[in-house]
């Protein structure tokens, strides 16, 4: 059983298909309309974080934080679908460059390898604890 002002949002990451972002549930349960919330993140207007919970912009890493401060989560849990794509995307390009790696038998490059073989071990590790 979870506790907490935010309980529901235990249970919607649980989920196969989460979204993007949680941002306009966790506004509106805070009682927030989207120009408070932009005041508290910096944002000059409400229209950023309109864009945001559309999402039509991502958010900056600076605003991700401050949201994720704002609401007391991990940034990944208000955004889990964009930390989701990170993921996906840096996971492809490390398997990229390992595999281009391959072969080369100098010792530059096995200290290279053996760094990428860590990146990819923490990185299943991470999608393994996360569901990322």
């Amino acid at each position: 059983m979870c506790a907490g002002q935010f309980c529901w949002l235990a249970t919607q990451t649980m989920t196969k298909r989460r979204p993007k972002a949680y941002l306009r549930p966790l506004r509106r349960q805070s009682g927030l309309t989207q120009r408070e919330l932009a005041f508290l993140i910096g944002a000059k207007a409400g229209t950023t974080i309109s864009r945001i919970e559309r999402l039509k912009q991502a958010p900056s890493l600076e605003r991700a934080h401050a949201l994720a401060l704002i609401f007391g989560i991990r940034a990944v849990e208000v955004f889990p679908g964009f930390f989701s794509e990170i993921h996906e995307a840096l996971r492809a390009r490390t398997n990229e460059l390992y595999e281009e790696l391959q072969g080369n038998p100098s010792k530059t490059t096995k200290v290279k390898l053996d760094f990428l073989e860590d990146v990819l071990a923490r990185l299943d590790e991470q999608h393994d604890a996360s569901g990322v």
